[in-house]
């Protein structure tokens, strides 16, 4: 690679000056020559252009028979347009005039800064230029050439104020020839690829095509209009690769993060079994410890009783002949007896066996070979729900239920796609309900199967139930942590049918499910913008009894999730302006363009006709859609009157589909009829019963109908 330097701006003349007409405003540009070679070429005036390599390698071409001078390709790095360049000189190239100009103009404001730039009509300094002359003036010619009839409408400027603005060199109204000063360019010679006046059209372009600049211009124009939509195509064409590129690195990364997650979740399961069954080894050898220990202690004491009962009958015969030698006699019946007793006397036998404790590891071969196959890092299982891709032509199209290619408009196809995602819907949930109708069938026989084998016996009356008593405090689960089963920040809380709690992990940005005994079954969701990631999702609830619907707050929108954490769809979109209208009668309106726009949603729930509800906070309205997504109704409006909301939170439906909202801002609840009709407040701000301090969070019993407020 080589590079072309001027090494002196001063003195510049088009027929001097070499660069691509594209690169306007590069004075120095970057040359792709030979390998090593060594380039000087002098184009005359105080114009020098050097090109230079090593010389070890320009002999060693020289060596090889090669002309390094015979040709080079010179690169434009604006347009990257490539030129043959012949011989040892570089003048050949397309010459650009704005540059040359610019190029002058950069050398005039040195010496105009050292006050050396001469004025054209006196010897003081010049500080002013006239565009359209293409002349230096000082201040007194420069107020004359202004006030001139015949130049009153030229553009004078300072040189500052021309380099500030280059462009200004452009859109000068008249350019001159450099052969006939006094002649503008009016014409343009198809030939020699250049602008000249009247005098050289008659005399050295005479034989040559010519047209008027202004008919040449179009003529370009046209042309670049023509190309422009294929540019556009080409430029689609990019940028859609670009996103497909871009998604792909964000699947990549999402992939890996939930695959991660799964892998914990997996080694701290497997890991919990084994905890768990070391805990009941360790109990099996406490409890045959414990039989042991009471078999021993029972022979110990009867042992104690049997040797205190001889050392007595011992120190009893020792003691007899301590006393006199008539004594002795006269206790002679009961030393003979109590010897015949020590002597008699059997030592008592261990009555039961005890069996010796011991620990024989087996299965863990098993465990180790179960280790080996553990998992399998690969592609995922092929998704059979409807999607739209892109082919190998790079054209969007639809992947139906079936697996068919289904081409179209993106219009059609988005619609198509829609009915075929409610359509794989109902298909899961039949297949999942068949599944629980099975597990159902099966659940029923094995415990008829049980119950015959149990004996016949007397039922027992059970007492009544105290309803009044508080619960009891059963467990608790969980703890801080990113792995699976803990926790940072968990907010909202619902139940599936199968009796599993959905947790929003908020400040883990992921949904996570657990059973009752706070045993960990899955999580989805990585933080991020995404589709399928999460910014601080606060509220959960479920979709067709099945999918999860969650509350993405400062995503600004809300997800729909599969069981198994595939992602759905998303519902609603970020607002992008906050303007709000007045309308009479004192209410707030949003315009229609905000249909469908969130404002950090807090709340989300699904009444019976699997309608979706949002407590849309930041816009101080709830917002309904219908079980497509497709956008029905706005409830309330900003304000402090019954029916308006401030900062509405928790949200809940009742059995009658009526709607209960935290109405935040203004420290009470609100009820809505199931079309969006105001109905009743509930409370008022304070501290005594019945009133609220910011309510939060609400809950409605479906079958008492009451209603449970987190009143903060």
């Amino acid at each position: 690679m080589g590079q072309v330097t001027w090494n002196d701006a001063r003195g510049f003349s088009p027929a001097t000056s070499a660069c691509c007409s594209s690169a306007s405003s590069y004075v120095t540009f970057l040359l792709s020559l030979p390998p090593k070679s060594s380039v000087s070429s002098n184009l005359g005036g105080r114009d020098s252009r050097n090109v230079t390599y090593d010389d070890a390698d320009e002999q060693q071409a020289e060596v090889a028979g090669e002309n390094p001078l015979a040709s080079f390709q010179v690169t434009c790095p604006i347009c990257r347009k490539g030129a043959n360049v012949t011989g040892d000189r570089i003048d050949t190239l397309h010459l650009n005039h704005y540059a040359v100009k610019l190029l002058e103009l950069i050398d005039y404001f040195k010496l105009e800064r050292n006050n050396k730039l001469p004025c054209i009509g006196c010897a003081e300094p010049a500080h002013w230029r006239c565009i359209e002359c293409d002349e230096n003036y000082c201040q007194e010619h420069s107020d004359f050439h202004h006030k001139s009839r015949a130049t009153c409408d030229h553009r004078i400027l300072t040189f500052k104020q021309i380099l500030l603005s280059p462009r200004s060199l452009s859109t000068m109204r008249n350019q001159y020839c450099s052969h006939h000063n006094n002649k503008p360019l009016e014409l343009f010679c198809k030939d020699c690829n250049r602008a000249i006046c009247t005098l050289c059209a008659v005399t050295q372009h005479k034989t040559h095509e010519t047209k008027e600049v202004s008919d040449a211009v179009a003529a370009l124009r046209s042309k670049i209009d023509a190309l422009k939509p294929q540019i556009s195509m080409n430029l689609y064409s990019l940028k859609q690769a670009m996103t497909r590129v871009k998604t792909a690195m964000r699947e990549v990364n999402v992939d890996a993060q939930v695959s991660s997650r799964k892998v914990s979740g997996m080694i701290e399961m497997c890991v919990t079994a084994v905890r768990e069954k070391e805990r009941e080894l360790v109990a099996e050898l406490e409890t045959k410890k414990r039989v042991n220990n009471e078999i021993i202690n029972s022979q110990k004491e009867l042992l104690e009783g049997e040797l205190n009962s001889m050392q007595a009958g011992r120190e009893f015969v020792e003691r007899a002949f301590i006393g006199s030698e008539v004594e002795v006699l006269c206790l002679e019946p009961q030393i003979v007896a109590k010897m015949d007793e020590l002597i008699s006397g059997d030592c008592p036998s261990l009555q039961a066996n005890v069996d010796k404790v011991s620990f024989s590891p087996s299965g863990h071969e098993n465990i180790f070979k179960a280790i080996e196959v553990l998992g399998k890092v690969g592609p995922p299982k092929p998704d059979r729900g409807p999607r739209m891709i892109v082919d190998e032509n790079g054209e969007l199209v639809l992947l139906d239920n079936n697996g068919n290619i289904i081409r179209g408009e993106t219009k059609e196809l988005l619609a198509l796609l829609k009915k075929n995602i409610l359509e794989e819907e109902i298909r899961l949930a039949e297949e999942q309900r068949q599944r629980e109708l099975e597990e159902e069938k099966a659940r029923r026989q094995e415990a008829a199967r049980l119950k015959a084998l149990e004996p016949p016996r007397t039922p027992t009356p059970l007492p009544p139930r105290d309803f009044t008593l508080p619960f009891e405090f059963s467990r608790t689960f969980g703890k801080m942590g990113m792995e699976g089963g803990m926790f940072n920040g968990p907010v909202g809380l619902c139940s599936t049918e199968k009796g599993h709690l959905v947790v929003c992990d908020v400040h883990n940005n992921r949904i996570q499910v657990v059973r009752t005994d706070g045993t960990y079954v899955q999580s989805f969701g990585v933080t991020g913008t995404g589709v399928g990631e999460m910014n601080g999702p606060n509220d959960v609830c479920m979709f067709n009894g099945r999918n999860f619907l969650v509350a993405d707050t400062y995503n600004d929108r809300v997800q729909l999730f599969a069981p198994t954490g595939r992602f759905i769809r998303t519902i609603g979109q970020k607002a992008r302006r906050r303007a709000m209208f007045n309308i009479p009668g004192g209410q707030n309106k949003k315009p229609d363009s905000m249909e469908g726009v969130f404002d950090k949603p807090f709340g989300v729930t699904v009444n019976s006709k699997g309608q979706i509800l949002v407590s849309d906070m930041g816009n101080h309205r709830i917002q309904m859609f219908e079980k497509s997504g497709d956008f029905k109704c706005q409830i309330g409006c900003r304000g402090e009157d019954p029916g308006q909301l401030m900062y509405p939170y928790g949200i809940a439906v009742d059995s009658d589909d009526n709607i209960y909202v935290c109405d935040l801002g203004n420290h009470r609840v609100q009820k809505f009829t199931a079309e969006g009709r105001f109905k009743q407040v509930i409370g008022g701000k304070g501290v005594e019963n019945g009133e609220f301090q910011q309510p939060r969070s609400i809950a409605v019993d479906e079958k008492t109908g009451c209603v449970a407020v987190v009143d903060t």
